[in-house]
């Protein structure tokens, strides 16, 4: 057995090769941290808006627990492999602590929708008194609850290996991260047979009760979503008078359908690969597929692990994404406007991706060069750029509607018309400030909207 340790540029290529998609794993990961820094900006954004209103608190420690649930793959991205075990070590107070207990936190803040979002039956909640100190206390709790329960059976993560392999050796190496070797560790080196590749992995226990958080928080916000769902009917019926507003409502409704539908799409994606392969599917299986001797048919199910990855991560963005637009719509000008930009940029950039990789994967299986399937999907894509960004903002414009005033639309369409010409005369400046003296707009939104339209145009 050979000795030789993986360094930073072992990992990085292999983590970037042809046999792991072109990183595609490694890139979910690093979207998953931009997720995150997206969340924490997005979470100040909200608490600055307005730091005395308590529904602000809730939203922006809520977005902050969501934007740790998307990181599950956080340490897998950065040199995960033994040599940096001790920056590994420290990763995994992240991936597993610091995760597990946002998922607790968002699950006791899902409870507590009804204080700060009216419903007619759970009318009795909406109190300033319990506004006050709802947001802070489930962080409190959901801190406590974890490190009760973290070291019992069911949710103790207790044993890790480093399996390594070098091309050549007869079989990989078992290394203990902590904990003890298990037999079953055994039983996947066995599984991943000679060495056909040089690689470095770990298998970890993956006890029931941390399954079970996992799956829970969803369907809790799936009760969040039934909640906010009963609180826009009472507001349409008349019943429920003080709901701040029903777009806002709508917004908050939205995010967490979006959620909810990830989630199912994620349990459906994860039935499709049980049934295909004949048993429930783990991290293990992804070692063997990856680093076995691996089928075509095992290409085809190590892909779509990797898919179901991006699932979570997409649905907690974009609940995030809508969140803000609930809380900050009618403090932070143009927020629609600049949330649609990112959501489009997001949903593009993603289907190049996907795009890329299928495209590579389908080449390599014909000719043999996966690259060349790449490239033309990219050039593809490019070509049908803007049929694809209309779609994408038709879309984003149903679920984040514009939310200018009657006198910002109005000076909006004098904009338009005294820029038909694509040119601002000096009388045409004189009948735009008079209009906007009169709605009483200042310079500053004025300044907001024309800089707004003028974007319209250099992007079409």
């Amino acid at each position: 057995m050979s000795s030789y340790v993986w360094g930073a540029g072992d990992f990085y290529r292999d983590a970037f090769s042809s046999e792991a998609f072109f990183g595609f794993r490694i890139l979910i990961a690093w979207a998953s941290i931009l997720i995150l820094l997206w969340c924490l900006g997005l979470s100040a954004l909200i608490w600055r808006a307005r730091k005395k209103g308590y529904e602000n608190n809730f939203m922006s420690v809520l977005l902050v627990c969501e934007g740790i649930k998307a990181t599950f793959l956080l340490s897998s991205g950065i040199l995960y492999i033994r040599k940096y075990e001790a920056l590994q070590d420290v990763l995994w107070i992240w991936t597993i602590d610091v995760f597990f207990t946002a998922h607790v936190i968002s699950i006791l803040m899902y409870f507590c929708i009804p204080i700060y979002y009216r419903l007619k039956r759970l009318s009795f909640l909406h109190r300033d008194s319990f506004k006050k100190h709802a947001w802070y206390l489930t962080v409190i709790f959901g801190i406590a609850i974890w490190a009760l329960i973290r070291t019992a059976p069911a949710f103790d993560i207790s044993d890790a290996s480093w399996i390594t392999c070098q091309e050549g050796d007869p079989q990989a190496e078992l290394h203990t991260w902590f904990g003890e070797e298990q037999e079953w560790m055994r039983d996947v080196v066995d599984e991943v047979g000679p060495c056909t590749q040089d690689f470095e992995t770990t298998i970890v226990t993956q006890p029931d009760g941390a399954w079970a958080i996992v799956v829970l928080s969803p369907l809790a916000s799936l009760m969040a979503l039934l909640l906010i769902r009963s609180s826009i009917r009472s507001h349409l019926e008349g019943e429920n008078p003080d709901i701040s507003s029903s777009l806002t409502s709508r917004s908050l409704y939205i995010g967490f359908l979006g959620k909810v539908i990830s989630f199912f799409l994620y349990v459906v994606l994860l039935t499709i690969l049980t049934i295909l392969h004949g048993d429930q599917v783990t991290f293990i299986n992804e070692t063997i597929w990856r680093y076995g001797e691996a089928s075509s048919f095992d290409r085809f199910k190590l892909f779509l692990w990797i898919f179901s990855f991006v699932i979570t991560p997409i649905g907690i963005a974009f609940e995030c994404m809508m969140f803000v637009h609930a809380t900050l719509k009618d403090t932070v000008f143009g927020i629609d406007n600049n949330l649609r930009k990112t959501f489009r940029t997001a949903v593009f950039t993603g289907i190049g991706l996907v795009a890329f990789i299928i495209g590579s994967e389908a080449m390599e299986s014909i000719i043999g060069y996966g690259m060349a399937g790449g490239v033309l999907v990219g050039l593809t894509l490019l070509m049908i750029r803007k049929p694809i960004l209309s779609v994408i903002d038709t879309i984003s414009g149903r679920f984040i509607p514009s939310s200018h005033t009657p006198e910002e639309i109005a000076y909006l369409d004098a904009y338009a018309t005294a820029m038909e010409d694509m040119i601002i005369t000096p009388e045409e400046r004189k009948l735009l400030n008079t209009i906007a003296s009169t709605y009483g707009l200042s310079d500053k939104i004025v300044k907001q909207l024309e800089t707004e339209y003028d974007t319209g145009l250099d992007e079409d």
